[in-house]
């Protein structure tokens, strides 16, 4: 009986917090006459900066160790769980009815959900979440700042490519880097059990495809310019040596 209350009270909370999140949309989106999208990446945005924010606090960055990754699982760190599964679950939605042609954006909602539930059920995957959150999130308010600046029509200015910059730097350093060195611990560590590296494995592979394809975008829109880079190079250095 108390293992069926406990699933019950966890099932409320997750419905809770789907609810929340799928109200908050609706609301947007009756009261504006935007896009579906648009009031989307709204919602996407308040998620990012919370949970980049709070997942970052909890993560204990100025006292953090490979070994306060397996730290007991704290009451914040499990409302952080359940304010992400909410979301997740919210935009894996949107994505079935609206936009199902990225599928590694749907695989990656799944995994995510997957994630939450096998974290909330253990005892010593608080702070690993909290990291892994934040460093899933720390880069989407900038993505979506840059959506929101090239549909105001600003894709030409210099705050878009600032804001397109460093979301790119950030997003490749910190997932590649970072994020790489997360998964090793979680590998390396006896704490976590099989299932929790597997989902691991398969963030990280979501990862992976995603700077794959950012390095591909890179190199699609800014080849000219980094010919034209290279162009000006070399006649500067031609000029130099002409003048020795």
């Amino acid at each position: 009986m108390e293992l069926k209350h406990e699933l019950s009270t966890l099932s409320l909370l997750k419905l809770i917090s789907f609810l929340f999140w799928s109200g908050l949309y609706l609301q947007w989106a009756v009261d504006t006459e935007h896009s579906p999208e648009y009031c989307s990446r709204v919602v996407t945005l308040l998620h990012g900066l919370v949970a980049s924010c709070v997942g970052l606090a909890q993560c204990g960055l100025k006292t953090f160790s490979p070994s306060s990754l397996t730290l007991p699982l704290t009451w914040s760190q499990y409302a952080l769980m359940m304010w992400s599964w909410g979301y997740f679950a919210f935009d894996l939605m949107w994505c079935l009815i609206y936009w199902t042609k990225n599928a590694v954006m749907l695989i990656h909602h799944f995994s995510a959900l997957a994630a939450i539930n096998l974290y909330i059920s253990k005892q010593n995957t608080g702070c690993i979440f909290a990291c892994t959150i934040a460093l899933l999130e720390i880069t989407n308010p900038l993505l979506q700042t840059r959506w929101f600046l090239r549909n105001a029509g600003h894709n030409n200015t210099i705050l878009f490519y600032v804001v397109e910059f460093t979301y790119l730097v950030m997003f490749v350093s910190l997932r590649g880097l970072f994020g790489t060195y997360l998964v090793y611990r979680i590998i390396k560590s006896e704490t976590f059990g099989v299932y929790e590296k597997l989902i691991t494995l398969a963030l990280y592979l979501v990862s992976l495809i995603f700077i794959y394809e950012i390095v591909g975008y890179v190199l699609y829109k800014y080849r000219n310019k980094i010919e034209e880079f290279r162009g000006f190079g070399n006649e500067l250095v031609f000029i130099l040596q002409e003048q020795q």
